[in-house]
């Protein structure tokens, strides 16, 4: 099978944007959506295809990971803007696929899973968050806030959008927002059945406490003599490595002192 396989199935062009793909997507169910042709097993495969490539292409994380792994990146010229995050946002994969295509979106009677994934545009929340996912993965983070907002206020109990919303608020450097809706996440983690542990959200709050206390200024200049200031880094996880870098710096220097004293000694 090609590389470009989504691509194809789609009939879209590898450099497609979103809007491009979403287009692409409804354009294309009035070819092999199973109603349309009497329940038609052969159209009904067909339309999986198309869901499932609608489905990874419209996701930046997904896609990301499916041009790297099918040689596409190489071969259009598009390098990675952005480290994969290779783990999920809440506490397994399958939690972020339930969180996004089912809490706070309008289902219709009788759905199931399955069903949802066959008919992504009943889903019209869904279909805003992933372009607000794709417009925060371009760096319009101003843009991306008016998609996330909008998600959050329609499904307040939607932990995904929290969380992406607070991402594009730390963006923003607007720190206090960030923290808000990291914290209700996690509350809303907590009244899970069973409760989510949610670490990678407890990572990045914990991450902004540090960032913002006005103690980590002293702390740095204490271990790093005249020390470059602390650089605030917008994209995605970049925030929660440069913490642990800077981190992993100071107690390194720490001790290389303590081992230049018992030298001394």
């Amino acid at each position: 099978m090609s590389p470009f396989g989504h691509y194809e199935t789609l009939e879209v062009d590898s450099s497609a944007s979103f809007r491009d793909i979403k287009k692409a997507y409804y354009r294309q169910v009035k070819k092999c959506h199973p109603d349309l042709f009497g329940g038609s097993r052969e159209k009904e495969e067909e339309f999986k295809l198309l869901v499932s490539a609608f489905d990874v292409l419209s996701d930046p994380d997904k896609r990301k990971r499916y041009d790297i792994s099918s040689g596409i990146c190489l071969e259009t010229g598009r390098g990675q803007e952005w480290i994969l995050d290779g783990y999920s946002i809440m506490d397994t994969e399958a939690d972020d696929i339930l969180e996004e295509i089912i809490v706070g979106n309008r289902l219709p009677a009788g759905s199931t899973l399955g069903s949802l994934f066959l008919d992504l545009e009943k889903t019209e929340v869904f279909m805003s968050f992933r372009e607000g996912k794709n417009i925060f993965r371009a760096g319009s983070y101003s843009y991306a806030l008016d998609f996330f907002i909008k998600v959050v206020n329609h499904s307040p109990g939607n932990i995904l959008y929290r969380y992406y919303l607070a991402k594009t608020y730390c963006a923003l450097k607007q720190f206090n927002d960030a923290r808000m809706h990291y914290r209700m996440a996690i509350e809303l983690g907590k009244r899970r059945i069973p409760p989510q542990r949610l670490r990678r959200i407890h990572d990045e709050l914990d991450a902004i406490s540090v960032r913002k206390n006005t103690v980590w200024k002293k702390i740095s200049n204490l271990f790093g003599g005249e020390k470059e200031k602390p650089r605030f880094v917008d994209s995605e996880d970049d925030m929660v490595l440069e913490l642990n870098r800077s981190i992993a710096r100071i107690m390194r220097e720490r001790r290389n002192r303590k081992d230049e004293r018992k030298l001394i000694e």
